[in-house]
């Protein structure tokens, strides 16, 4: 423990007897060094705090698209992905073959198509002169129009022949981390078989199941903050209220989106609190760091008149900016010590003394 620590819990022990201070017992000393700030009346949400669960907007299963034997999986449980990374290769021999004799043939359909088309002028030209007879004509016509449809339907099929092919390296459609991975290196696969499971880290929201006495005052204000285990106080960026309460519970499964690249660290499947606005009223409130806590014991220095005194206050809710709620224990306009430690060390300085 630091000597300031022990300055600070000696004054709460002074500073916490059974007897009240007299203020013409207490010398006054010089507390100009020391910041203050003045405890005020301030219009502030009234908040309800629930538990929630973090969970990924983004979670899918990536499953084969073509089948075959798995070849690699470079990635595992807990790695993360970047967007576009391989996760999976797939043999591709027979999708290979497929896309030769796909080539293959749409040589062939092209050197049909050449072969009618030439035909095709050839024959222009004696028709022209009335050589030949309008239904020969037509004939050789369909014969170069049908062979132009082989060569669309030759293209088509190595289309799909090389997207079988593309099927063989399986990417990842966003960046994230691997949860679950479903096949092992060497398994046969088939089109639907599902390979890896992954989430999104960067866009997260928490599910809340809200009672319905407080869902009117949450759709008027939908205003909400998710405060972690570390006290850090995150805005939420929309709520997604269901028009129904669930059955069974008569609650709501509101969901609180976050803010894209939150740095707070949440992970899917924590416990998080929630606190929604419900209403709005005037009270005090007192930067964190002017609240003195030690155990059990909350309070704050008061300055009067160069006397200070030390106030047990009862808290309410840690706001987002860095402020808490003082709900009993200071008035309004009393000007509060904004360091304790250095309160401390003043405090020490004036002497008691009691009339006989």
């Amino acid at each position: 423990m630091n000597i300031s620590a022990l300055a600070c819990s000696a004054i709460l022990i002074a500073g916490c007897g059974n007897a009240p201070e007299k203020t013409g017992q207490v010398q006054a000393v010089d507390t100009s060094a020391l910041a203050h700030v003045q405890a005020s009346m301030t219009r502030v949400d009234r908040e309800i705090e629930l538990d929630g669960i973090v969970e990924a907007v983004n979670r899918a299963t990536v499953s084969a698209q073509t089948s075959g034997q798995i070849e690699s999986l470079p990635f595992d449980v807990g790695d993360v992905v970047p967007a576009g990374s391989v996760i999976a290769r797939i043999t591709d021999t027979q999708q290979q073959a497929g896309v030769n004799a796909a080539r293959a043939q749409l040589q062939e359909a092209k050197a049909r198509f050449n072969e009618a088309n030439q035909q095709l002028k050839r024959i222009e030209e004696v028709f022209a002169k009335g050589a030949v007879s309008q239904a020969e004509f037509d004939q050789v016509k369909a014969a170069q129009q049908s062979a132009a449809a082989r060569v669309d339907s030759a293209q088509a099929a190595l289309n799909d022949a090389v997207q079988r092919l593309d099927y063989t390296i399986v990417v990842a459609p966003y960046s994230g981390i691997v949860v679950r991975r479903l096949v092992d290196v060497g398994a046969t696969v088939a089109p639907g078989t599902p390979l890896l499971e992954g989430i999104a880290l960067d866009n997260l929201r928490v599910r809340v199941n809200v009672p319905q006495q407080y869902i009117a005052p949450l759709r008027s204000h939908r205003q909400a903050r998710v405060v972690t285990d570390a006290g850090q106080s995150i805005a939420a960026a929309q709520l997604r209220i269901p028009p129904s309460a669930d059955v069974q519970s008569q609650s709501f499964a509101v969901l609180a989106e976050l803010p894209a690249q939150q740095e707070a660290g949440l992970l899917p499947g924590t416990l998080v609190k929630v606190a929604f606005a419900i209403g709005s009223g005037e009270q005090i409130i007192l930067p964190d760091s002017a609240i003195a806590r030690r155990g059990e014991i909350t309070g704050v220095y008061v300055d009067e008149k160069g006397v200070l005194s030390f106030r047990y206050v009862r808290t309410g809710t840690t706001l987002g900016d860095g402020t808490t709620v003082i709900l009993a224990g200071l008035s309004d306009g009393q000007q509060v010590i904004s360091d304790p430690v250095a309160a401390a060390n003043v405090y020490k300085q004036q002497r008691v003394a009691i009339s006989q």
